[in-house]
């Protein structure tokens, strides 16, 4: 459908002579400068808001500096609408627009399935047109109606359930999975799903949760968060996919000055509820911020679960293969990252992770520069390395080039 009232709108301007791909790219700006225009009149208050960003990334992926590189570049839109309906109703609506184009097309026949791939219950996840070297795909991650009334709320539709406490592995996100790597994506995925809270105190709620994925099969829990000693706890019981029992812990505090966070979840099988089969998931999180701005974070994370332990490649960017109970590598893993804003206008990370279970380590180094309000430059690498000679072959560096503006 999208497809069709695409190309017969194309068809229908008079003396158009550019390509289908370039018409697409076209009307995303348009769209953009429609939004700039319009917000420049000043207006009455209004009950609804609309903002959203344009990038452009520039992707260039080398596994040997003297073999052939391979490139991708990526325009995404992303727009965010949502209406005050009343003081009771609210409804949110955000989706996003990506526009691929370059060699990963041509090297990798499923790489339009990996774009279009959508874990919800309803498909909403499309692509509107590809060929051999360019995709156009369009997603819906956010489409709610929220209720509140009093101490209660229930919200309806595809959200974004967050229930982690650490920054970079989430044992107790058991409904949204999703990967560190996948830094372009900000908002991180949601889950079509009900969810009902209640808001026992201002630093206190009981909520439960009921998601359904694209297989039908229903992860629903229930969670309590409060605060003792200056620290928020958290417990959570529930079913995953309807095979596992699951159990977790979360806090969130300080010491020295500093955040210190931690949870950890248990899954165990339903079929085989009396055995050793249970996956066990644990991270903590230290963080402090200096007085001259020098921020510094590590992350510890272990991980029970031998599946695919060793394929880190296809397991952190397919989101058909991550899943709650395998977020990463088997054994322990540690991070650290450490930033620095040089100026008010440019700052400066340097990211690791490393595994010793699986002679794996990772170095992200990212530098942001911001051109002006609302328009920053962003270069970031990505660079996977390993000592075990069996997995040679899987090293590799992405280094990526992003151009972000928001409206």
């Amino acid at each position: 459908m999208f497809k069709l009232l695409l190309r017969r709108l194309y068809t229908a301007l008079p003396g158009n002579n550019m390509s289908l791909p370039g018409f697409v790219v076209f009307l995303l700006f348009f769209a953009v400068g429609a939004n700039a225009q319009d917000s420049a009149v000043e207006k009455k208050e209004k009950s609804w808001s609309f903002n959203g960003y344009v990038k452009d990334m520039q992707t260039v992926v080398i596994h040997k500096i003297d073999e052939p590189w391979v490139t991708d570049n990526l325009i995404h839109n992303r727009n965010n609408f949502k209406w005050n309906i009343s003081k009771s109703f609210t409804f949110c609506l955000q989706e996003r627009n990506r526009f691929y184009w370059g060699d990963f097309m041509a090297i990798s026949p499923q790489y339009a399935d990996f774009i279009a791939y959508d874990n919800g219950l309803v498909n909403m996840t499309w692509n509107v047109f590809s060929g051999k070297s360019y995709i156009l795909n369009v997603a819906i991650d956010r489409i709610w109606l929220d209720y509140t009334k009093n101490n209660f709320e229930v919200t309806l539709g595809r959200q974004r359930i967050n229930w982690s406490q650490t920054f970079v592995w989430n044992p107790n996100d058991i409904f949204n999975t999703y990967s560190y790597f996948d830094f372009d994506y900000e908002e991180k995925p949601g889950s079509d799903a009900v969810r009902l809270q209640y808001f026992t105190s201002p630093s206190s709620r009981a909520e439960i949760a009921v998601k359904a994925d694209k297989d039908q099969k229903i992860t629903a829990a229930g969670l309590y968060r409060f605060n003792r000693w200056k620290y928020d706890f958290q417990g959570l019981a529930g079913i995953y996919t309807q095979s596992d029992l699951v159990l977790g812990l979360g806090w969130a505090g300080q010491i020295a000055g500093g955040g210190f966070k931690g949870e950890m979840s248990w899954f165990q099988p339903l079929k085989h509820f009396g055995d050793t089969t249970g996956v066990f998931l644990s991270s903590i999180e230290y963080d402090y911020t200096f007085r001259n701005s020098i921020f510094l974070q590590f992350e510890g994370f272990y991980n029970s679960n031998h599946t695919n332990s060793t394929n880190v490649l296809i397991n952190q960017f397919n989101p058909a293969l991550l899943n709650a109970k395998n977020p990463f590598l088997t054994g322990f893993s540690m991070f650290g990252n450490i930033s620095y804003p040089v100026t008010p206008l440019i700052s400066i990370a340097l990211a690791g992770i490393y595994n010793p279970t699986n002679k794996m380590y990772f170095i992200i180094p990212t530098f942001t520069f911001s051109l002006m309000n609302n328009l920053d430059l962003s270069l970031i690498a990505q660079s996977f390395q390993t000592y075990d000679r069996a997995l040679m072959s899987s090293c590799q560096t992405s280094v990526f080039l992003r151009l972000k503006g928001s409206f």
